[in-house]
């Protein structure tokens, strides 16, 4: 099983409440509303799956100064980070977006 390169977890922030955060680096952190992490969620499955024939998601959380940009590939999606890229097989995207899920 490939290894996962992201973390995904439940916080509060003291203005907008409950939050989940997405670490895709040591420096490159996203926090998502609950609403943000469901539909990032709903997207990722989308097209993992074939669902949806979108080639990028794209997302500018509102408690984050940075957004989430994800290409579509053959083999899984390229998330841009602001040195490089995270590069998830379709395995990890599908537990990127079950993480998603079970931290709103």
């Amino acid at each position: 099983m490939p290894e996962q390169h992201f973390e995904v977890s439940a916080i509060r922030h003291r203005l907008l409440g409950r939050q989940v955060q997405l670490q895709l680096a040591e420096d490159f952190v996203l926090r998502l509303s609950p609403a943000e992490a469901t539909s990032l969620s709903f997207a990722l499955v989308a097209v993992r799956t074939g669902t949806s024939p979108e080639r990028e998601i794209y997302m500018s959380p509102i408690a984050s100064d940075d957004g989430f940009v994800g290409t579509v590939l053959e083999s899984g999606m390229s998330i841009a980070m602001p040195k490089g890229s995270l590069e998830l097989d379709w395995e990890n995207v599908g537990k990127l977006a079950e993480k998603l899920a079970q931290a709103i």
